[in-house]
């Protein structure tokens, strides 16, 4: 029988509005409710502060990518890695097509929680998703020779990709003239 008013029309959800499948759909729940549950980690007052607003909005707002984004910053800052990942992760799931939270998720598990494959993977993502993003070429070069020396033999490929992808750029250029020279 077709509806004869919109009273009885329901305002679209989150769901409806981002449509995800339930597995997905449960993974972002309980990737929320894990970020926005942990512990607010003492130091910095006016770290700690925003960190319980923002936590508070997203309460209301789990869409909103600015937030999570913030929540990731201020969490590393506060020295609450597994927090910042979270949040991060779920700021990737939110908007896959968006590079920062998969760059900000490769540096912390390179620099900080020294899971190389992780940063790899998260690395890649984010110049996957954004080829002009030339400081991520930078980045995974940086895990192959600084830290990940199995994948070594891929830092200059890599630089490679990036001057393909970016031809009217430079500092690519340059970093694999150093990296030739061996000057890097």
């Amino acid at each position: 029988m077709p509806r004869s008013s919109t009273s009885d029309v329901e305002s679209p959800k989150t769901s409806d509005v981002f449509p995800r499948d339930v597995k997905e759909s449960d993974e972002l729940e309980t990737l929320a409710r894990q970020a926005l549950a942990r512990k607010i980690p003492s130091g910095n007052e006016a770290a700690t502060k925003e960190l319980k607003d923002m936590s508070l909005q997203l309460e209301r707002e789990p869409n909103y990518l600015q937030g999570w984004l913030q929540v990731g910053i201020l969490r590393k800052f506060l020295g609450d890695y597994d927090g910042a990942s979270l949040a991060w992760q779920y700021a990737s799931l939110i908007r896959p097509q968006e590079y920062i939270a998969f760059s900000n998720l490769g540096d912390l598990y390179h620099y900080y929680l020294k899971d190389f494959p992780k940063a790899e993977k998260y690395l890649r993502r984010a110049v996957d998703v954004k080829p002009d993003y030339v400081a991520g070429y930078k980045n995974l070069f940086d895990l192959y020779t600084l830290s990940y020396k199995e994948k070594k033999n891929l830092a200059e490929s890599v630089l490679l990709e990036g001057i393909k992808k970016n031809p009217g750029d430079n500092y690519l250029q340059g970093i694999l003239t150093s990296y030739r020279a061996g000057d890097l």
